[in-house]
């Protein structure tokens, strides 16, 4: 895996042993690591590790770092500031920062910050308009970097058009670049910002960015047209069908970000024809489909539901096509929306049995995703699982198991067995316990036979950490309880304990499967509250705030006084969309 866009600074990570409460494995490139910037706030930021791909228990390694938005911490790093490393509020390590790219974030340790300030954009925006002096390009740039440092950005495309559209017609600027900048530097504004941009520039500047910034790949400023492309890649896929003929040459790239980017772009195409379908085919079967997020194929999926009539294209081509095109195929068929076509689950059925004796292999794990679909086949489709739960190859088992539950089966032995199953380890960050817990979620209450053993496990890891990547145990043990939706007093203390923990992943899912089981889950509400008022912000964007409330509610009931306590604390969070959230409940906006 490589960075999203250029490294914001490097350094050495050194995590503490695992006898030393460090972590339990390795962290591999494209860890999420929580960086401490301040002593109130922190960062999400994803690793790459320079000297081999992970960084064992007790060991030390070089690191490049990518803040997930640098921009909102400005002024926080010098050469040779150690950072704590943290999962949830455990510190399992320390960064030492050797190298910083990103000049935002640079300062000496005299003139650092030690608590994070909010920026005070209402009283700079005032004072924007005069830092601009006609065309005079220096003082230009100079103004820009200026306004970047104040985190004005945002407030320029919420605020003033007319300052906006100043900052896009500055003589020699690279408008792709600020543009993009000013779009991605604020995740809380970002649709007001988009809204904004859209009303300041219109059709055609956003075609011109896209043009723009792709008319680079020609003169191989690659890394250039990365973070350009990148950038815009959230604001642009609603005007990709502008630029049709310039998004469908970048399936011909052999380029996979480029690719994946044309695939985004497509699944906005207001129509998508046999030859967008043709053509994502080809891009298919040339390159493969081993890249994650697999854009083509979404956007062949789109182009299927708009366009069912291309299945018998794809149904020919399936076919004759090879490894590269038959599994990508296959992976597109789950980004559907409109149920599979008879034809298209038969030629599952029937690529699944032509692979006889040959089943521990990742091909046949493919087809096993694909069975899921089946859902006008679901004797055959059960009658090919079932025996791969056996399988030595932990991913088939896995596969087959979450399969299974997709297809929602009935028959009690087999649900006895996933049962079973989710005491079985082995594999990765994702293995046969997380896939056969996600099986058992998809089940719902058919699963209800199986709580003992979901209490059992509850009770074996119960001492356990949260850990970042796929989701842990706890979590998936909280949402298979709020699917199921037993309410009684031993599933309510094990969904308390998780919330007591509070786990930085798990214990957010808990406290709104409690709220799914409604007033039998009083018992954990004192629980609840000192997840809600931890110093350690574990409400921390506004989507959770709104789960977190409603489970509430739910709970002890809109005008409870706990409630109303804990809405009020929310509502003076130091995240912004947070605290908006909250208002909106205390306003009457969204109804208790």
């Amino acid at each position: 895996m490589t960075l999203p866009r250029p490294a914001d600074f490097e350094g050495i990570l050194s995590l503490s042993r695992t006898d030393n409460d460090g972590r339990q494995s390795a962290v591999l490139t494209g860890y999420k690591a929580i960086h401490q910037l301040h002593d109130n706030h922190c960062s999400t930021g994803i690793h790459e590790y320079l000297d081999s791909d992970q960084v064992q228990p007790g060991e030390s390694g070089r690191v490049a770092v990518c803040l997930s938005t640098p921009d909102m911490y400005p002024a926080c790093l010098w050469d040779g500031r150690e950072l704590n490393i943290l999962e949830g509020k455990k510190q399992v390590g320390t960064l030492r920062v050797t190298s910083i790219f990103n000049a935002t974030l640079r300062t000496s340790p005299g003139e650092y910050l030690i608590r994070w300030q909010a920026p005070r954009l209402t009283e700079i925006g005032a004072c924007l308009l005069n830092l601009f002096q006609g065309d005079d390009y220096q003082i230009n740039q100079q103004a820009l970097q200026g306004l970047h440092a104040l985190h004005a950005s945002p407030l320029v495309l919420r605020m003033d058009a007319t300052l906006f559209k100043t900052v896009m017609n500055m003589p020699g600027f690279d408008t792709a670049n600020c543009v993009a900048r000013m779009l991605t530097g604020y995740r809380l504004n970002y649709t007001r910002s988009l809204a904004a941009f859209k009303t300041a520039s219109g059709d055609e500047t956003f075609l011109g960015l896209f043009k723009g910034a792709s008319r680079k790949k020609a003169q191989e400023e690659y890394t250039q047209v990365v973070t350009d492309l990148g950038s815009l890649m959230y604001a642009l896929p609603g005007y990709g069908h502008l630029a049709q003929e310039e998004v469908l040459a970048l399936l011909d790239t052999g380029d996979s970000f480029l690719t994946s980017f044309a695939g985004t772009m497509m699944d906005a195409f207001p129509t998508l024809d046999d030859r967008h379908i043709a053509q994502l085919l080809d891009t298919m079967e040339e390159y493969g489909v081993h890249e994650w997020p697999y854009q083509p194929g979404i956007a062949l999926a789109a182009a299927l539901t708009k366009n069912p009539k291309g299945f018998d294209t794809v149904m020919s081509r399936f076919e004759h096509g090879n490894d590269n095109l038959q599994s990508g195929i296959l992976r597109s068929f789950e980004s559907l929306e409109m149920a599979l076509p008879l034809q298209a689950q038969d030629m599952i059925v029937r690529r699944a049995l032509s692979y006889g004796d040959n089943r521990d292999d990742e091909a046949y794990s493919t087809t096993i995703i694909a069975l899921a679909l089946c859902k006008d086949r679901p004797a055959e489709a059960v009658a090919i699982l079932a025996p791969c739960l056996d399988s030595e190859a932990w991913f088939i088992r896995g596969n087959a198991a979450m399969s299974l539950g997709l297809l929602g089966i009935e028959d009690q032995a087999l649900i006895n067995r996933l049962g079973d199953m989710i005491f079985d380890t082995e594999g990765n960050d994702w293995n046969v316990q997380s896939a056969t817990l996600g099986a058992l979620t998809e089940l719902g209450d058919k699963a209800s036979s199986q709580i003992s053993k979901l209490l059992r496990l509850a009770r074996d890891d119960e001492e356990d950490e949260d850990f970042s990547g796929y989701p842990c145990p706890n979590q998936l043990l909280a949402d298979c309880f709020a699917a199921i939706g037993d309410d009684s007093a031993a599933v309510i203390e094990a969904l308390r304990k998780t919330v007591a923990r509070q786990g930085f992943i798990s214990a957010g899912p808990a406290v709104i499967a409690l709220g799914k089981l409604g007033k039998a889950a009083q018992p954990a509400m004192d629980a609840i509250k000192a997840f809600i008022f931890s110093e350690d912000y574990h409400v921390d964007d506004g989507e959770k705030a709104r789960a977190v409330i409603d489970a509430c509610i739910a709970i002890n009931g809109a005008d409870n006084v706990d409630v109303n306590n804990c809405i009020r604390h929310l509502a003076k969070s130091v995240h912004a969309d947070v605290a908006e959230v909250a208002h909106q409940y205390l306003s009457g906006e969204t109804k208790k």
